[in-house]
Formats: structure tokens, sequence, C-alpha cells
């Protein structure tokens, strides 16, 4: 039997992989029956030696391949130069499991907007020709849609994890189609939860986005004039110790350095593509981004931006504590916020 596992997601081709590995070790001696070979220096002879050794003192053997059809290329001599496994395979032994285990593909684009595959390799279009062939892609979960749920859901109920359903939405939507992460997430939940369901409080608690979006939007408060909410997300952020006063006002100065630049561009009449260039923000970082500067000006961003540099001061010549000092900058900057004439309506 030959497998060939690829696709641009990771993570479940390394699961295809060990699940296979399971499945095939019933004797437990299939570590001393496999094979690991390098795709890139492996020649169709080689390869077909190690496929048709017996397993020893077993009852299967497994011959693992990393890179042969990426290494292979795409020109018309590939077919040729592999016809000998080609020709072989039917006859190998039936202990024998050949894996061809190909990387994701680069980041590198094709003329079609792409990442690069080996979906378009001539040998894996002469392997599907044959019988006792299983070719399995994996492509990631689109951002949007039940998948992710779907596969978080079947993980927990397989690890005997038990997680509320908002829990479950909650942490898919802050960590997206990122399996590896989802999986880790849940691992660290289910430990933190002990034998009780994990909560959507736990998520919110744990999980490195959700702290991540409290710092965002308390950033967001402070800049577009709501200073109460910013004090209140600051002191459950500092109470959690999730967040240094070092880093909160960092990621402030980064966003009015932003927000400088953004006003600049708005006040010259730039739409949101410019403000997007100048800025190199994208997405709805950009959007986010244009609309704070339309509410604002150029010279509020460059007072609000002066503030900071005032409150790093203070902190640095012992004349006041990093988190009175960053209180106190929060309700400075959300003051001058909520004085702005929009650039809009100058």
């Amino acid at each position: 039997m030959l497998y060939v596992l690829h696709g641009e997601d990771d993570f479940r081709v390394e699961e295809a992989l060990s699940a296979l590995r399971t499945e095939l070790d019933a004797d437990g001696m299939l570590a001393t029956n496999s094979s690991a070979l390098d795709g890139r220096r492996l020649t169709p002879a080689e390869l077909l030696q190690h496929a048709s050794a017996l397993p020893f003192l077993g009852s299967a053997r497994l011959v693992l391949v990393d890179g042969l059809l990426a290494a292979a290329g795409r020109g018309r001599a590939v077919v040729e130069r592999w016809q000998s496994l080609l020709d072989a395979l039917p006859t190998m032994p039936p202990s024998t499991t050949i894996v061809l285990r190909e990387a994701p593909p680069k980041r590198a684009r094709s003329a079609r907007g792409r990442p690069e595959s080996v979906g378009g390799s001539p040998l894996l279009a002469a392997l599907r020709t044959l019988e006792g062939v299983e070719v399995r892609e994996f492509r990631p979960f689109p951002p949007r849609g039940r998948e992710t749920e779907n596969w978080l859901r079947e993980r927990a109920g397989a690890a005997g994890v038990e997680i509320e359903p908002r829990a479950l939405a909650t942490l898919v939507e802050l960590v997206g189609p990122k399996l590896r992460i989802l999986d880790s997430e849940l691992t660290k939940l289910a430990r933190y939860a002990g034998v009780r369901p994990i909560t959507e409080d736990d998520v919110r608690l744990l999980t490195p986005e959700a702290r991540e979006q409290s710092l965002f939007t308390l950033i967001d408060a402070a800049v577009e004039g709501e200073g109460a909410s910013a004090l209140r997300i600051l002191d459950r952020v500092l109470a959690e110790g999730s967040e240094a006063p070092s880093r909160v006002q960092f990621q402030l100065a980064r966003q009015l350095g932003q927000l400088v630049r953004a006003t600049e561009c708005a006040e010259a009449g730039g739409d949101e593509s410019a403000i997007g260039e100048a800025t190199g923000a994208s997405g709805y970082a950009r959007t986010k981004l244009v609309r704070q500067a339309r509410a604002t000006s150029r010279a509020v961003a460059e007072a609000a931006l002066r503030a900071v540099e005032r409150a790093d001061h203070a902190v640095k010549s012992g004349r006041m504590s990093e988190a009175l000092s960053l209180e106190l900058l929060l309700v400075d900057v959300a003051g001058l916020a909520r004085t702005a004439v929009p650039a809009s309506s100058r």
C-alpha cells in the first residue's frame, strides 16, 4: 500500500501519519521495521530496496519518504525516471506500507496567485492510476464556517474533555482555523478546568488571543475618547496579570504613531488605500485606523503621542509608578480625543 499525504494543513498531515503508524503497529515492532528517507536525495533503486525488505519479527514495515514529489519536479522525464517504482508497486510485499509525505506548499506564489503545490506533479498523476495507492490532501478549514467548530468538538469528545458550547465557539472565534494552536489550547484548558467543563471565562482568561483582544480594546477605547472604558479594562488586565503597564503603554504609543501618519494622509486628501500604503496597515486594522483618523486630527494625534513621552519620562525619572502613570495617560489621551476636530470636517 502507498499513501500520499500532502496539503497546507500540516497538522492534519501529521495526525494522519500518526494514526497510520498506530494502525500498523499492532505487535509493537513497527519502530524496528521503519525507514525514514529523504526524497530529495533518493533514487528509485534505493526506495525499492527499502520497500522490498520483509519486516523483522513483526507483521508490518513502514517506509516514510519526505518530499519526494516536490523534489522529483514536473518535467516530462519525471515519470520515466520513476517508472521502475510504478512497475514494482503491485508486487511489493503486502506487509510494506510506503508513505510519501510532502511539506506544505511554499509561500512563493504560482502564476495564478496560489501557493505552489505538489498537486500538479506528473509522478503523482501516474501514482493515482495504480491500485493500492491512496492520496490524501489536507486543506485548511475556511476562516468562516462550521468546519473548525465541528473539528474541535470531535477532538474534545475523543479526548474525554467537556467544553461548554459558548466556550467552544469563543475559542474558535479567538484562534480561528489554526488547528495546532486549538489543540494546544484545548489541552491547557482541560488541565486548568480539571473535572468540570471548560467555560467561556476559562477561555478568555487563559487564551493568549483573548488577552490580545482585551489589550486592543483598551487601546481603541482610549484613542476613541472612551476613558472610563479604557480604565475599566486596564484594571482587569492588571489584576489578572495578563499585561504589564509597560506593554500597554508601548502598544498605545505604536497605535498613536500609526494615527499620526494616518491623519496626515487623510488631511492631504488620501483615501483608505492611501492610508493603508502610508501606514502598512491592512484588512480590519486598516479599516479601524481610517475610522479613527477621520474622527480626529493630526494635531490631536501628535499631542497624544507627546503625552506618552511625558508619561514615559515621569516613570523613568522616578516621579510616578508605572500603573499610576498609565492611568493618567489613558485619561489624557481620551480627553484629547473628545476635543478633536475630525479631519473630514475641516
